[in-house]
């Protein structure tokens, strides 16, 4: 489950963008940049639809997806081309080469929609903790491990994630055990530290944006859990690779039976 973000004032695209997304995404629209941007920065969002119509009215799509790019590059761009576009704007980012940004054509908008935003998610931190662990863990472990990535993410408590894959919290933190894992408390604080891992990266984002993004009670709240876990501040947590940093710890506090490596290369 991911949470998208819509940049359009036109309906047709809100409606497409939230017809694809369901039931497994949700989605939020808006009209406003400076919203948008507020979003991205206090909201988990995995990926930003931008409609070019409202963005060629603003001043362009190449400086609003170099905006984005530059300030949160974690976060995937579908951009909906349409044929009134300014092709000059659309070459300069294709020269450009910018990351994680995939044209949709309006008129194959559900086709090239559904593509992208399965291609977003599948880059997402979920993903490469996924892939990282998979391998040496039985698969209903894998299954609870990804729901406690959505559920750091999403806020649950333990007692939800354990009900979300029909044990109860006991049971539950007995088969964790079982497969090298920590326990279900310790678990979901791990799954919201590793999503802080990755967006502690975007220089869009600060300690404090990271810390609301997760629920925690305050900045100091956020930071002391990181220390507690990772042994890191926010500012070591970034000079050490972000996400990597974080699951590396994660890893060396599992007793999983692991290649060397194996998280490196999972990326």
């Amino acid at each position: 489950m991911a949470l998208i973000a819509a940049f359009s004032a036109d309906r047709e695209v809100q409606e497409a963008v939230e017809r694809v997304a369901a039931p497994r995404h949700h989605v939020v629209a808006t009209v406003s940049w400076r919203r948008l941007l507020y979003l991205i920065r206090e909201r988990p969002i995995t990926a930003v639809v931008l409609d070019d119509a409202i963005l060629y009215r603003g001043g362009g799509v190449g400086s609003a997806v170099r905006e984005l790019r530059t300030r949160f590059p974690s976060v995937s761009c579908v951009v909906v081309a349409r044929p009134l576009s300014d092709p000059h704007a659309l070459v300069r980012l294709g020269r450009a080469r910018v990351e994680n940004l995939v044209l949709v054509p309006q008129d194959a908008l559900d086709a090239g929609l559904r593509r992208e935003i399965g291609r977003a998610t599948r880059h997402g931190t979920l993903a490469l903790v996924t892939r990282a662990l998979s391998p040496y863990l039985p698969g209903r472990e894998t299954m609870v491990l990804q729901a406690a990535m959505e559920a750091g993410r999403c806020g649950w408590n333990a007692e939800c994630l354990a009900s979300e894959v029909g044990l109860t919290r006991p049971h539950l933190s007995v088969r964790l055990k079982d497969a090298g894992l920590p326990s279900v408390g310790q678990l979901l604080v791990w799954a919201r530290l590793l999503h802080a891992g990755r967006w502690l990266e975007d220089p869009g984002r600060s300690a404090e944006s990271v810390s609301r993004q997760l629920d925690y009670s305050s900045g100091a709240a956020f930071r002391r859990a990181l220390r507690n876990y990772t042994d890191a501040t926010p500012t070591e947590v970034i000079r050490g690779g972000g996400v990597f940093h974080v699951l590396d710890r994660f890893l060396a506090a599992c007793t999983i039976e692991r290649n060397p490596g194996a998280d490196r290369s999972a990326a």
